[in-house]
């Protein structure tokens, strides 16, 4: 109710929800409770996809440069290379995990080099500080896709930043939401300051007409989304944003050539009201997600699925989502929507990267990287975030039990 009444007044005061001011304090408490840490930096964003841009032109990304990436991604982390001017250098997943094995990185490395990527998959904990280490001496910056990434600490439930930067996401699905928004926290400080003066050069154009608008998606979102209701409004969401009855997560004109001009945007108020009453009930999250990954590691080794790279080194994981992969990934998702269940995807087309009419333009070449590829066709997984009951969980379990054809690579 609290947030209802707050979304409610900044409809009522557009100004106040456009504004800047409350981002410096957003920023502090988001880099002190997900990091655990009085040192890290942090920068809000209007978009994660955005911070991401933001740390490739901060690092002194040109023309021409290679960023190494993992090819099992949304469309989005290539986009923000491209239109930083990057060349995409793209990774297969190691066999039998999630994330990119730290020996492919390695042997990507090129002298043109000057990013790498290091994806936390469904939030499974890819060891950044090892490959740290084995660029220490190199002129590449380390950035840390934490956009699932819940914790790498199972004792304080906290990330640890390895690279020199990291971003977020608090997207509508993400670990926690503010339905548009970002962040980027760093532990170097050279970066941030690059980072904050690029940022600082970004337009305000529009901000108040930007953030009443999310005010007013957010509100509708808190009184009408429950689980048995949430795959129609997903429905009318895509729609509304298709006929541009609103400015939705992603837009047609991010998958041009050029960057879209609304693309660099900040954070606004709205953001860092509703980012801080999510970050008060962090420590519940991550509990109420270590929880549901509990249960579900339990039980999917009676459906013949191994859960040993889902552990990644961590007794009691807390994951954004618990990943599985079928051959009838449709119907599942299909019959989970209908019956309201927890059962989603990351993928609904194949991202623009893997498919052939647009994948030269993201520098990939079909068939290169052949377990990502066969992933996203199958890729389902189970939602452990706060509204999830334990209840919900076992009925999707069953669900998959009856009607998931598992696929093992």
């Amino acid at each position: 109710m609290n947030d209802v009444l707050t979304l409610l007044k900044f409809l009522c005061q557009p100004s106040g929800a456009g504004g800047t001011d409350l981002l410096d304090e957003y920023q502090r408490v988001f880099a002190q409770t997900i990091t655990g840490s009085n040192s890290m930096l942090a920068l809000a964003f209007w978009r994660g996809r955005v911070a991401l841009w933001t740390i490739l032109r901060a690092c002194g990304l040109r023309e021409g440069d290679e960023v190494i990436l993992p090819a099992y991604t949304c469309d989005m982390v290539p986009i923000a290379v491209k239109f930083a001017g990057g060349k995409c250098v793209y990774v297969d997943v190691e066999p039998g995990g999630f994330n990119s094995s730290l020996e492919h990185i390695a042997d990507s490395i090129t002298n043109k080099t000057k990013a790498i990527i290091c994806q936390h998959t469904y939030g499974i904990h890819q060891p950044a500080h090892k490959l740290a280490a084995l660029i220490s001496n190199r002129p590449i910056t380390l950035i840390e896709d934490c956009c699932q990434l819940i914790s790498s600490d199972s004792s304080h439930g906290t990330v640890a930043i390895a690279g020199d930067a990291a971003f977020f996401s608090t997207q509508w699905s993400k670990p926690f939401s503010t339905g548009l928004g970002g962040m980027a926290v760093f532990s170097n400080n050279k970066l941030y300051a690059a980072s904050r003066d690029i940022l600082a050069a970004f337009s305000q154009e529009a901000n108040r007409r930007r953030a009443q608008s999310l005010a007013l998606q957010l509100l509708l979102y808190r009184l009408t989304v429950r689980p048995k209701t949430k795959a129609m409004i997903a429905f009318l969401y895509r729609w509304a944003q298709r006929v541009g009855m609103v400015k939705g997560t992603t837009t047609p004109e991010e998958f041009d050539d050029r960057m879209p001009s609304d693309y660099l945007r900040g954070a606004v108020n709205v953001q860092a009201v509703i980012g801080e009453k999510q970050l008060k009930q962090w420590d519940k999250n991550v509990k109420h997600r270590r929880m549901l990954t509990e249960f579900y590691l339990k039980h999917l080794p009676e459906l013949g699925v191994d859960i040993t790279p889902m552990k990644a080194g961590e007794e009691k994981p807390a994951l954004w989502t618990v990943p599985l992969f079928v051959e009838n990934a449709g119907q599942v998702l299909s019959r989970a929507g209908r019956l309201g269940l927890p059962v989603a995807s990351w993928f609904g087309p194949p991202p623009v990267h893997i498919v052939s009419p647009s994948a030269k333009r993201f520098d990939y070449r079909i068939g290169q990287c052949p377990r990502s590829e066969w992933m996203v066709a199958r890729e389902i997984h189970l939602l452990t975030s706060p509204e999830v009951t334990a209840k919900q969980a076992g009925d999707a379990i069953n669900l998959i039990k009856q009607h998931g054809r598992i696929a093992n690579y």
